[in-house]
């Protein structure tokens, strides 16, 4: 959680890149597993990571997409453009 804290407003990552940087390689579906366990009013911003093509995975997906939007990332039909918003480069 302290790698899905360090990604800047306005910046995304992947599931697997997270897992990879955790020291978790290969493990992108445990790290997606943990973010949808987290509260609702959790401030850790899990809506900063996405799937690998950019695509917005979460249940809540609307909030994902609201609260990109409100950092100026940019959603076109829930996907954002990981060459543009990716973290780290």
């Amino acid at each position: 959680l302290l790698t899905v804290n360090s990604i800047p407003e306005g910046r995304v990552s992947s599931f697997g890149r997270i897992a990879e940087a955790a020291g978790f390689p290969k493990r992108a579906r445990w790290v997606g597993r943990v973010l949808s366990q987290l509260p609702v009013d959790t401030s850790i911003p899990w809506h900063r990571v996405l799937g690998h093509n950019g695509a917005i995975t979460c249940p809540r997906s609307e909030t994902a997409s609201d609260r990109l939007t409100k950092e100026g990332v940019v959603v076109h039909d829930r996907k954002v453009n990981m060459q543009k918003y990716v973290w780290p480069e």
